[in-house]
């Protein structure tokens, strides 16, 4: 069933963003999040944690710092990147959703929350807020 939803959820967001393209800039955006990881993915504690993929869509190296991720849309700076992180061009971040508030830059990177599985806000937002 997850990896039915998830699949779905992937084709859904891939052609929004192939037929979105040509109409907004490059950016970086959550690509893909799982909020009951079934153990296709383990950090490296070996736990199967939930987890956000992050991608860079643009031709140049982002730099995240002070960038956030969020559960809470009264609290956007829940957790935010650490000065130093960078993501290059067309290249992909795995940030795991665990609660176990890791934010050592060239390590996993793990969230102060986890994510649920009914649904919830989600947001990846840029260190200038917007």
């Amino acid at each position: 069933m997850h990896t039915q939803l998830r699949t779905w959820w992937n084709a859904l967001l891939l052609a929004g963003g192939v037929l979105a393209a040509p109409m907004l800039p490059a950016k970086v955006w959550i690509l893909e999040f799982v909020a009951a990881n079934d153990g296709s993915v383990v950090d490296e504690d070996g736990d199967d944690k939930d987890w956000i993929e992050i991608y860079n869509d643009s031709n140049a190296t982002v730099d995240l710092s002070g960038w956030s991720l969020s559960d809470d849309a009264a609290n956007l700076q829940k957790w935010i990147f650490p000065p130093g992180t960078t993501l290059a061009a067309k290249k992909f971040l795995t940030v795991f959703a665990s609660g176990k508030n890791r934010r050592v830059v060239d390590n996993e990177f793990h969230t102060n929350f986890k994510l649920s599985s009914g649904g919830e806000y989600l947001g990846l937002i840029k260190a200038d807020k917007s």
